[in-house]
């Protein structure tokens, strides 16, 4: 028999162990909740990384395994004062069930944003896997005691959604990390260690049970804190392509009211000079009735003739070049473009031998109208250039966020200190007359408006020949 020193020692014992397991469900409950709030505070809603649309179920699992834990620190406190009865221990296991299902729909979701070769089959495997589990709790119901039932129902619960689960969506989470880092995104090794932490939640609470000691609690813990501390990290990724979306968008606004501004002006100006124009291309025909059919004559009428289109074609293109027009936002493949733009040129390209190197997962976001004027006025540029080799290359590649289009001719090229000038306006290299210099200033504001950059470079083909490459970059799809 006890004395009194050693009762009060052991009820000591006890409400000290009591108050440490409170503390530990505390905290356990409060990581996942704190999860749930971490991605519920994040605008996913206009990211463009892939994982944004899988995060909210991992919300839910926060949400749904904090309110689980909390509910089984509410059993252990009372579990003295209110024996567990037949029902509440089928409530418990049930509990646990629907406390993982979140995990498994995360899994499925993280599954299509690998680059696995099997997923079809794992996605087979998961859904054989979970209908023998569905078809076993039928089966298995009369063949043993119900507490024994319930006791099985929980360990397979355990394995399948607890441990599959949470290691599926690790090792997903860890292949899509490396997609990221493949695609510019950065921010991989906190997806990495989210990952691990998620797999290490899932063999703590699908192969560990806490009735072998207060130590597993304390695992599961630790993994839960590791979850929220990576997952706090790697969340990062939205706030950073949130604040360059609203950069963006602002540059954007920016030059799209400087544009309109220029083009109100330009517009009046154009008007203004529409009108004595017009008035003298009439006197002009005029003129050509009553004037005598001498040579002199007519060669002095052709001048006056030939500079007052010339005016008009300039007007033009300045109108052009400050008129602002909105860009449709649509997925473009760059290969369609491309095909386009050289079908358009396709007469005057007979002759020419075109290489061609494309990658036809390529597309973009953006005007398929304006994209593909740009590319038809490069190309034209292209094939005047080569006069002598009829040669032009064209190529496009992924660099991470950007999508490449190069384009080159087998010309001359231009001089280093005047590269940056051909995209001023008024500025060619064609002879008199030929050119109004307006091209590739239209181009480049076109690629601006579209978050891109156009650039010029030599590239030497050979000994004797060196051409110009034209550089389009503009921002990947990746929706």
């Amino acid at each position: 028999m006890l004395s009194i020193d050693e009762v009060n020692l052991v009820n000591y014992t006890h409400r000290m162990d009591m108050l440490l397991i409170f503390k530990v469900y505390l905290l356990y409950g409060l990581a996942f909740f704190a999860i749930f709030f971490a991605i519920l505070f994040r605008d996913l809603r206009k990211s463009r990384i892939a994982i944004a649309s899988a995060l909210p179920t991992l919300a839910v699992f926060g949400l749904i395994h904090g309110f689980h834990e909390w509910s089984e620190l509410y059993l252990v406190l009372y579990e003295e004062d209110f024996p567990l009865s037949t029902q509440m221990q089928t409530f418990k296991v049930f509990k646990l069930w629907f406390s993982f299902i979140a995990l498994g729909a995360f899994a499925w979701k993280m599954l299509d944003l690998t680059q696995w070769r099997f997923t079809k089959q794992i996605k087979w495997l998961s859904v054989s896997v979970v209908t023998l589990f569905t078809l076993s709790l039928f089966y298995r119901f009369d063949t043993s005691a119900y507490l024994v039932y319930l006791n099985n129902t929980a360990n397979h619960i355990r394995w399948i959604f607890g441990l599959g689960a949470g290691a599926l969506s690790g090792f997903a989470m860890i292949s899509f990390a490396n997609i990221l880092e493949k695609e510019g995104h950065g921010a991989s090794m906190p997806f990495k260690l989210t990952g691990l932490a998620l797999i290490s939640y899932g063999f703590s609470a699908g192969l560990l049970l806490t009735d072998y000691g207060m130590w597993v609690l304390l695992l599961r813990t630790a993994c839960a804190a590791a979850i929220l501390i990576a997952l706090m990290f790697a969340l990062r990724i939205f706030d950073h392509e949130r604040n360059n979306q609203l950069e963006s968008s602002i540059q954007q606004n920016l030059q799209d009211a400087k544009l309109k501004e220029l083009g109100e002006l330009t517009s009046a100006v154009a008007h203004e000079i529409k009108t004595p124009l017009s008035s003298a291309m009439m006197s002009c025909d005029l003129l050509e009735q009553r004037l005598p059919l001498d040579e002199s004559s007519q060669r002095h009428l052709s001048r006056i003739r030939q500079g007052l289109e010339r005016s008009a074609e300039i007007s033009h293109e300045v109108l052009n070049y400050a008129h602002h027009r909105a860009i449709k936002r649509d997925v473009v493949p760059l290969t369609t473009l491309i095909e386009s733009a050289l079908s358009l040129n396709q007469f005057r390209l007979e002759p020419f031998q075109v290489g061609l190197s494309l990658d036809d997962r390529l597309s973009v976001i953006g005007d398929s109208g304006q994209l593909e004027e740009v590319l038809t006025n490069v190309i034209s540029n292209a094939i005047d250039a080569s006069t002598q080799h009829k040669q032009l290359y064209i190529e496009t590649h992924q660099n991470k966020l950007m999508a490449i289009i190069s384009i080159s001719d087998w010309g001359i090229g231009i001089d280093e200190d005047k590269l940056e000038q051909v995209k001023t306006p008024f500025y060619t290299t064609k002879a008199r007359g030929e050119g109004t210099g307006m091209g590739l200033a239209i181009s480049n504001q076109i690629i601006m408006q579209h978050g891109g950059t156009l650039s010029l470079r030599n590239t030497k083909k050979s000994d004797d020949i060196t051409g110009l490459t034209v550089e389009i970059r503009l921002p990947r799809n990746i929706e």
